[in-house]
Parts: structure tokens; sequence; C-alpha cells
């Protein structure tokens, strides 16, 4: 079974494919970003993100979508009404590109309880942040050992020369949390074809 997870934000898209019927090592099918934030508008975003489906419906049968929900709540300094106004339809108009482009159900899953779930358990102490660790932790997985992750080398100031994972890499990490939780946690036979 392959399980499709994305993380659906204005700036990036992370997508990550998992075939359940492979050795763990070798399950992970695709894992990249889509990067967005030099687009404008919603409608260009969506074509680019509607696209890069096509490209995925093309070459794989996917069974289940499995979405990150989009933040439900003010966070301080990081969300205002309009934002989440925004990040909620925008994560509307993928989940439906993603139900209609492959056909299969589709579920949303919220962030907390699939991390979780999955044992990406974050230190509230710890000097990373959230985003961090949960790269961190999925960096450490087996399935990912091998990825090659997006990189970029720091062109100024007191980091100048420094190779530093490109920011696009923590919506790949969170598709991957939610593609894992989609293969190993979620229950198959509670999705039916009305899904969404």
């Amino acid at each position: 079974m392959k399980i499709l997870g994305l993380d659906v934000s204005t700036s990036n898209v992370g997508v990550c494919l998992v075939d359940t019927g492979v050795p763990q090592r070798d399950r992970v099918v695709l894992a990249y970003g889509i990067p967005l934030s030099k687009e404008k508008g919603l409608y260009t975003k969506s074509c680019m993100v509607r696209n890069e489906l096509l490209r995925v419906a093309v070459k794989h049968n996917v069974d289940v979508v499995v979405v990150e929900e989009s933040l439900q709540a003010f966070r301080s300094r990081m969300s205002s009404a309009g934002t989440i106004a925004k990040l909620n339809r925008f994560n509307g108009i993928v989940s439906f590109i993603a139900r209609s482009e492959f056909g299969c159900p589709l579920h949303l899953a919220n962030v907390v309880s699939t991390r979780k779930a999955v044992g990406c358990d974050l230190d509230r102490k710890s000097d990373l942040n959230t985003k961090e660790q949960v790269l961190k932790w999925v960096m450490a997985r087996e399935e990912m050992e091998s990825y090659v992750w997006p990189t970029k080398i720091m062109k100024s100031g007191k980091n100048k020369g420094e190779t530093r994972f490109e920011p696009i890499c923590y919506d790949i990490a969170d598709a991957f949390v939610v593609a894992v939780w989609g293969a190993d946690i979620m229950k198959i036979e509670d999705l039916d074809d009305t899904n969404l």
C-alpha cells in the first residue's frame, strides 16, 4: 500500500510517499518539497502543487493521502486571523486537488497527535525548536538514512561559507511524519471513498 503524506503551507509543500509493501529501510519512495514562497497568490501556488501531484499520480498508484491539518489556533508572534484563514483555504485547496487527482481516501491528521503516535517526542526544554527536533528525529530514521537533504551555503554574515539545511527540509520532515503515521498507525479500514 502506498501512503502519500503532505505538509501544506503557502511557502512550501512537503511531499513524502511511503510504500508499506517493502522493507522499512526502502519504503520511502519519494521525499521532496515544492517551493512556493516566490509565487504570488493562492491560484498560482495551487496550480504548481496540482502539476507536481499530477506527476506523482502518473508514476505511482497512491492508496491513501494523509494531509497535516492546518493551524487551528493562534500562536504567539506567528499567526493572525488572516494567516490562519489563508492557510486553511490553501490546505483545503491542496486537499481537494490531492483527493481529485489520486481518487483515493484522504485523511486530515493532527500534527501533535501524529508526532506522538509515531514516537517523535518533543523536549520542551531543548535548545532546538519544534521544527529542528522533528527534522533531527526524521534524519535519524532508518528510512531516511541515505536521503540527501537540500542544503545551501551561507553567502554572508558570521556563518558565511557554512552549509545549512534549506528551510524546505522542515516541510519534507513533516510530510514524512504524516506518511509514516498513515502507514503504521492509521486504520485503513476506517477510511472510505467519502473521506475528506
